[in-house]
């Protein structure tokens, strides 16, 4: 039995957490934060202000990976970078898409993407 509970605790000590268990988002009337909860680099923790925002990107990755939100912001020179699959991240798609920053129809394209495209507004 002991060579049983050490082969579980190696086994899930190395297969991939999901990302929903690896990168948070969260949102409230001022902005977006981004926080890393377990084994991602800290360049993952990000925040912006909803009135930073110029431009809003989705990167389809592919059905291996996970789709990126990429946020160019007013006056930065690097934009934001959030994984779609990271907890929080269906929320914030639907909240750039409710401030009409990301508007429904690029959103619909953007999700039906499977080529490795990508779809901006503006």
């Amino acid at each position: 039995m002991a060579v049983l509970e050490r082969l579980k605790r190696w086994w899930s000590a190395r297969r991939p957490l999901p990302m929903d268990q690896r990168l948070a988002v969260e949102m409230d009337e001022e902005g977006v934060r981004v926080h890393v909860i377990e084994r991602m680099s800290p360049d993952w923790e990000q925040s912006f202000r909803w009135d930073e925002v110029a431009k809003v990107c989705f990167k389809d990755m592919g059905i291996y990976d996970s789709d990126v939100l990429i946020i160019h912001l007013r006056d930065k020179a690097q934009p934001v970078a959030i994984l779609t699959e990271a907890r929080g991240g269906n929320d914030l798609f639907g909240a750039l898409c409710d401030r009409g920053l990301f508007p429904p129809h690029v959103m619909r394209a953007a999700i039906r993407e499977t080529n490795g495209g990508m779809h901006c507004w503006p």
